[in-house]
């Protein structure tokens, strides 16, 4: 940018970044590591080749795996649009926790000799695992990328996408590598110890120190791995918050994950949980698929290589922030605006409070005992009994939030503003990533449009 605001002559657009290059993209089957891939491939039509690392299946070849694969509703503008485009996403058969990943000699030679971005996304998100499988997945599976990336001749960047949420202990999280403990053989150690020997949680919880989750404690020492190891790579660590559905592309509130926000929201709509921990004050952090794509294929576009790494916040609190009773609030206004959405008809009296007691008996009396008649009844109908089951899953999802329902931070994503107003109007039009620009009201409706159509599989 010049200094009165317009683009000077040798501005490069973000597409023309990635003419010519090839990139390589782990964890490309989750629901961010597919949005990666089809705006890739979409928004940069000089993209030469898109590879993605995909496990092997019993029973089920690579090519019927694609299909499956590209036919998902996500890449639907590419299938009608540009339906070409899928020629250069190119499957190589591995496995993140794998030596060597898994490659063969032939696909890991391809990728060490025409890659020049890997996006590293691939990632064990279930908060409570046990530590010795997130270790395994989170720690391990990037040490092992990063000793690919160390062999690759053309590489531009190294981009290691973690969570807004790897160091909680402070309120306001900075855009900078907060430093941790990296013995990797006493934390494996002990991981397969507690594993064998099934010692109590509290053990675990100690270990871990102030770390909510194994997961938020794994990509938090995956990061200072990456700090550690990455040598003379340009590196970025990309830290996005709870991540919800896409706000517009490439399909508007495409959401296909029931983990975090999107599992408590959708069992509110059900009808299923009536009750929060938390006083409704707090801010939650959420930030749109899309924001969070197309951030990253800024920065990767846009930052200036150093020797440090580089961390973005892809957040919302910072700029833009939202209270747990607005979100309530307007999921009472959807309920009821929308009547054929299977939404709860008193989805409005979810009740947000720290008390405990009171949330053990609301949960006992409006969830856990109509479960309880519901499958009785089931069973004298010689159907299967479902309803406890599924009111466990609910309270085990809530139970899991509490941490992130009763506390607030602020995340600081000074980056993010930085990047977006560095950009021409078609690149901000086209790589919408500032999130002060995202309008709540009108958000909200369209998540939850996409849980009810995507995840419940109906049409409002």
């Amino acid at each position: 940018m010049s200094h009165n605001g317009t683009l000077d002559e040798h501005y490069q657009t973000v597409s023309e970044f990635y003419d010519g290059k090839s990139v390589f993209i782990t964890g490309a089957t989750g629901f961010l590591g597919k949005a990666y891939v089809e705006k890739l491939a979409y928004s940069c039509p000089g993209i030469v080749s898109i590879y993605i690392l995909i496990r092997n299946k019993k029973g089920s070849n690579t090519e019927e795996r694609m299909r499956k694969y590209l036919d998902q509703p996500i890449f639907s503008r590419i299938k009608y649009e540009h339906p070409e485009y899928f020629k250069k996403i190119i499957p190589i058969s591995g496995d993140i926790t794998a030596p060597k990943l898994g490659l063969c000699d032939e696909e890991r030679n391809i990728l060490i000799n025409e890659v020049s971005i890997v996006i590293h996304s691939a990632a064990s998100v279930k908060l409570n695992d046990h530590l010795k499988f997130t270790l395994n997945t989170n720690v391990g599976g990037t040490m092992k990328v990063l000793e690919l990336v160390k062999e690759m001749k053309n590489l531009a960047m190294f981009v290691y996408v973690s969570t807004a949420y790897s160091n909680t202990s402070q309120r306001i999280l900075e855009e900078k590598l907060y430093p941790q403990s990296l013995n990797l053989s006493e934390i494996q150690k002990f991981a397969e110890e507690h594993y064998i020997l099934g010692k109590d949680d509290d053990e675990m919880i100690k270990f871990i120190g102030n770390h909510p989750n194994t997961y938020a404690y794994t990509k938090a020492l995956a990061e200072n791995l990456v700090a550690e190891e990455h040598g003379e790579i340009p590196t970025i660590i990309i830290r996005p918050s709870i991540i919800t559905a896409s706000a517009e592309e490439p399909v508007r509130g495409f959401v296909d994950s029931w983990s975090g926000a999107t599992a408590m929201a959708a069992f509110t709509l059900k009808g299923w949980n009536y009750i929060m921990y938390s006083t409704g004050e707090e801010n939650i952090d959420l930030i749109p698929l899309d924001y969070v794509v197309n951030l990253t294929l800024v920065a990767i576009a846009k930052n200036k290589p150093t020797k440090e790494v580089t961390v973005y916040h892809v957040t919302t609190s910072d700029l833009n922030p939202i209270s747990i009773r607005r979100i309530f609030i307007k999921l009472s206004e959807f309920a009821s605006k929308n009547p054929t959405s299977n939404a709860a008809p008193f989805a409005a009296t979810t009740l947000l409070t720290k008390q405990k007691p009171l949330i053990k008996l609301v949960t006992f009396l409006m969830q856990t005992t109509p479960a309880f008649l519901a499958d009785l009844w089931m069973k004298t109908q010689r159907k299967e009994a479902k309803f406890v089951k599924q009111h466990n899953l609910v309270v085990r999802s809530r139970d899991q939030l509490e941490f992130f329902t009763s506390q607030s931070w602020l995340l600081r994503c000074e980056r993010a503003r930085v990047l977006s107003a560095g950009l021409s109007d078609s690149d901000r039009a086209v790589f919408r990533c500032d999130p002060s620009t995202i309008d709540w009201d009108q958000y909200l409706p369209i998540y939850f449009e996409g849980i009810n159509k995507h995840l419940f599989k109906n049409k409002l």
